[in-house]
């Protein structure tokens, strides 16, 4: 069953419905947690409640035992970026087009820095906002006829979501940089082969790659997998004996846990682990 936020706070309630007024749901299948953006009547077009519902999602599947996330959209796309006509209204003061930029950068943080892998499930649209909530992402699939695009300089505005930084990570500065400024679309095809995402797939099979990836994650020791997710982030930003540091941090901590325990047993018993993230 979708859980559906009823607010836009940090204190934000779930509820058993599934309005279709609700920005965002939450859904868990076992170790899995879905969160869908459903606004499909606008494509998905973020709002500060879709963001809020993100964060509020993301934060529900640290505290309910899963090990993996989901991030998806409702409808015919993942999603179509700003709400264009409200930006249009211009009805917003100086004070709530702060907070609404900042509630965008935090949500995509969220999804970055998370301690669970993420993977992006993209069909139809990934544009603008859209592809800056992918690229947040550990692992986006996408179906070969979905787009994704960075539209902002055309239409006098700006990149977000941290995309200078995920999007160079994934293609290196000057493909990054040619991305942005052209404002060109790339199928899910051309994504894959350039590295903006990891793999693309025919439509009618991408809900069962990304079931068939989001289990492979799950079947993962979780200690491990977010000392990974952890150090990987930190690329760039440390010299490195710190990453070297860190890493051989990370294995002593690996190595008390039961997990390390039941991975060195089932090895040397040719069966699979069997983890329980403590």
């Amino acid at each position: 069953m979708w859980l559906s936020f009823e607010s836009l706070g940090s204190d934000s309630k779930m509820t058993t419905s599934e309005s279709a007024d609700s920005p965002t749901l939450y859904r868990q299948d076992g170790d899995v947690a879905h969160i869908r953006l459903n606004r499909p009547e606008s494509l998905n077009a973020v709002t500060p409640g879709l963001y809020a519902g993100i964060q509020a999602g993301i934060d529900r599947a640290a505290d309910a035992d899963a090990r993996v996330v989901v991030l998806e959209g409702a409808g015919r796309a993942f999603c179509a970026g700003a709400d264009m006509q409200q930006h249009g209204k211009r009805e917003r003061t100086a004070k709530e087009r702060r907070e609404y930029v900042w509630r965008a950068q935090e949500a995509c943080a969220a999804v970055q820095t998370h301690p669970l892998p993420v993977v992006a499930k993209v069909h139809g649209y990934a544009i603008g906002a859209g592809a800056e909530l992918a690229l947040s992402a550990d692992f986006i699939l996408m179906a070969e006829n979905a787009e994704i695009r960075f539209p902002e300089v055309g239409i006098g505005t700006y990149i977000g979501g941290g995309a200078t930084y995920t999007l160079t990570q994934r293609v290196g500065q000057a493909r990054a940089k040619e991305l942005v400024l052209s404002a060109a679309t790339l199928s899910g095809e051309a994504a894959a082969e350039e590295g903006v995402v990891t793999s693309c797939h025919p439509e009618r099979e991408l809900d069962a790659a990304v079931a068939e990836q989001a289990a492979a994650l799950a079947s993962n020791a979780p200690v491990s997998m977010e000392f990974a997710k952890a150090q990987f982030g930190r690329v760039g930003a440390a010299t490195r004996d710190d990453m070297l540091t860190a890493e051989a941090e990370a294995l002593l901590a690996c190595m008390a846990t039961d997990d390390w325990q039941e991975g060195v047993d089932a090895f040397a018993e040719d069966r699979e682990p069997e983890f329980e993230g403590v």
